[in-house]
Formats: C-alpha cells, sequence, structure tokens
C-alpha cells in the first residue's frame, strides 16, 4: 500500500465545517493526501452568519506544531490568523523545523458572512511574505485591499513569491484564476460559471486546500492551480445550499 503524503493546514474553525480546518481536511481527504491541522481561533458563525472569533495565542498554536514534529508534511496552507506578529512566528517556526516545506497562505481578510477581520495588512505583507511563502492565493477583493493597484508580476516579483488571484468575484458568465510567478510566468485557468452563479460558503479555503494537497502529490504549481479550480467548480455545483458537499477527484 502507498503512504499518503502528509499536508499540514494552519488554520480557524468554523462550526458548520465549510470552511476552514475541517473543510481543508474533507477537502485533504479526497485528494489522497493524510491531513494534519493546526488550531488558529474558535470561530462562531454558520454559512449565513458571522458572531465573533476568539483567536489562539503563538504559544498555543506553537505547542500544536511542537507536537506534529513527528511528521513532514510536503505542504502547508496557511488561512485565518490573527495577525502579521502571529503569521510572522508561525513563519519563522516553519522556516526553522520544515525548510524544505511549500508554503501557501490564503489571506483571508474578510469572512462571506461579512466580517472584516484584517484591515491594516497592507502596511505589512511584503516583508513578511517575501522569501518565506511559495504561493499567496488573494481573490480580487483581498488582492485590492493587499496592493492596491500594482500589478501582480511586479507583487510576485518583488516578494519572491507567485500569485494565484482567484476570479470568483468577476463579473460576467466566465470565471478565471490567474497565476503569475517570480519567473516571470503566467497562466490562467478558464471556466463558464454554473448556471445561475450559485454561492458556496469557504470557497477560498478549499481552492487553497486543493492546491496544497496537488502539490503534495507532486504536481506542478501550473497544474495544480487547474485541479484546484476545477475541484472548487464541483464543490459550488455540488447543492444548492451554501455547504459545499467534497466530491472525489
Amino acid at each position: 500500500m502507498n503512504k499518503r503524503p502528509y499536508v499540514l493546514t494552519i488554520a480557524g474553525f468554523d462550526p458548520g465545517s465549510g470552511a476552514g480546518l475541517t473543510s481543508d481536511i474533507k477537502t485533504f481527504e479526497q485528494h489522497k493526501v493524510y491531513g494534519l491541522g493546526v488550531l488558529t481561533s474558535l470561530t462562531y458563525q454558520n454559512e449565513a452568519q458571522f458572531y465573533g472569533v476568539k483567536w489562539l495565542s503563538f504559544e498555543e498554536i506553537e505547542k500544536q506544531l511542537n507536537a506534529l514534529k513527528i511528521y513532514a508534511p510536503k505542504a502547508v496552507k496557511i488561512g485565518l490568523i490573527e495577525s502579521a506578529t502571529v503569521l510572522s512566528k508561525v513563519l519563522d517556526w516553519l522556516t526553522e523545523n520544515r525548510p524544505e516545506v511549500f508554503i501557501i497562505w490564503d489571506p483571508i481578510l474578510k469572512a462571506s458572512a461579512g466580517f472584516t477581520f484584517h484591515e491594516n495588512l497592507h502596511h505589512e505583507i511584503k516583508s513578511l511574505i517575501k522569501g518565506r511563502v511559495h504561493l499567496l492565493t488573494p481573490n480580487l477583493p483581498e488582492y485590492a485591499q493587499l496592493f492596491g493597484k500594482q500589478s501582480p508580476q511586479s507583487v510576485a516579483d518583488d516578494m519572491q513569491c507567485s500569485v494565484l488571484i482567484k476570479g470568483g468575484h468577476q463579473k460576467g458568465d466566465e470565471v478565471c484564476d490567474e497565476l503569475y510567478t517570480y519567473h516571470r510566468e503566467v497562466f490562467r485557468v478558464k471556466s463558464r460559471k454554473i448556471e445561475g452563479d450559485p454561492q458556496k460558503h469557504g470557497t477560498g479555503c478549499i481552492l487553497s486546500a486543493a492546491l496544497a494537497a496537488e502539490i503534495a502529490n507532486g504536481d506542478t504549481l501550473q497544474s495544480a492551480c487547474s485541479k484546484a479550480h476545477f475541484y472548487v467548480k464541483k464543490a459550488i455545483g455540488s447543492n444548492t445550499s451554501l455547504l459545499a458537499y467534497h466530491c472525489t477527484t
């Protein structure tokens, strides 16, 4: 029997499992990787309403990370995190203890139910990311909040980090995810929106988790982006509610 690669998610807990750590684990399982989880926060929400968040300290996060030192994940996905300070400490821990791992940060700035988590990360993001994260996965509003009108390629160059801009907020009949690498390669994944453009809670979490899993399975970044795009599309079309069913790949 082939041993599955390990993938680690460092993320918040969503009681409805539409987003966050438990959604990531469901995504990992569908991609035939073994999911490990480190909790950053407890959120009080469902797919339609957000009531609040309780953050775990870095010391509590570090204890979880230390307990998982016996595993060697191929990829790490970072989701909801309290602050630039905590993110920096997490990245320091990963650099020291897992220097070879592929790191994805999905910068969750606002819950789909409307709660805003971060408003000032744009002041610090470049110094945080440079040389320590391999892939950043903002959606269009997050990209605008973090980088304004700076071109994606110049952002990738400045941060030495590939940038995947998720296109789910685009108007029209198509959705296009755009990948900009710091090797100056541009890769686009397009598809037609599902009829009626149904909405789902947690699609950004699902996409970044699927990407991490594909990378851990040995895929190229471009191929992983394509597969993750269509995995999310299956999730969006899986039912008519705001909570996705996780379909086999």
